[in-house]
């Protein structure tokens, strides 16, 4: 396994990059577990990237509060509980509701044409498919987030585009370690509101609508 996927990656520092990368994919893949211990080699193997890279990465993924090193004991993932998701939810408002307000003046008319076609079209697969289908969970939960990604990509600040991407990070680990798919058409639901406001060019309503999800999201990311 270990000379397939890293023999030809030399640069120490694209390994490290590499380790980082791969690390999130096994987090995302729910192969990494929030709460779980595990130590640098169990890392590594899963990895299949050596110590000096992953211990590199590691201080990134550290600095982004997705893991935490503790000495004597190894390396835990990043727990979900209620001061994540609020600060998690609260920072994603922050970032998101200014971005979708200009998405809403200056979007062309495909692109929210587009969103509303994928949005409805996984809707219907939702209402015909299973909560149980881990391709359809899958395909849905990337409809979600490209939206999302979509609006922030579109202010075209590099600065803004890191913050969310990090922040968002946590936003997919709490919603696929703590949230039911049963809330997808739902969340799909919340999205066509916000896409009516966006087609109807109107910034305050896009952001109310957008808001709206956001406090829905929250709440059910904490069960309630």
């Amino acid at each position: 396994m270990a000379g397939a996927r890293t023999r030809k990656l030399k640069p120490k520092s694209l390994m490290r990059e590499v380790a980082y990368e791969r690390f999130k994919a096994e987090l995302f893949r729910r192969n990494l577990v929030p709460g779980q211990f595990v130590s640098q080699g169990e890392l590594c193997e899963l990895l299949d990237v050596p110590l000096g890279p992953t211990r590199e990465a590691l201080k990134r993924l550290e600095a982004e509060s997705l893991v935490r090193l503790i000495p004597q004991r190894g390396i835990q993932i990043a727990d979900i509980g209620v001061t994540l998701i609020h600060e998690a939810f609260e920072f994603r408002a922050i970032l998101e509701l200014a971005a979708v307000r200009r998405f809403a003046r200056e979007a062309d008319d495909a692109t929210i044409a587009r969103l509303e076609r994928d949005t409805t079209d996984m809707l219907r697969r939702l209402d015909g498919g299973s909560n149980d289908d881990p391709k359809l969970i899958d395909a849905a939960l990337q409809v979600d987030w490209g939206m999302h990604t979509m609006m922030i990509d579109a202010v075209g600040n590099r600065i803004l585009g890191n913050a969310h991407r990090q922040n968002f990070d946590k936003i997919k680990m709490i919603r696929l370690h703590g949230r039911s798919p049963r809330y997808l058409p739902l969340a799909m639901e919340e999205h066509l509101k916000v896409i009516e406001a966006l087609k109807a060019r109107d910034p305050d309503l896009a952001a109310a609508a957008l808001a709206a999800h956001f406090a829905g999201a929250e709440r059910r990311a904490l069960g309630l």
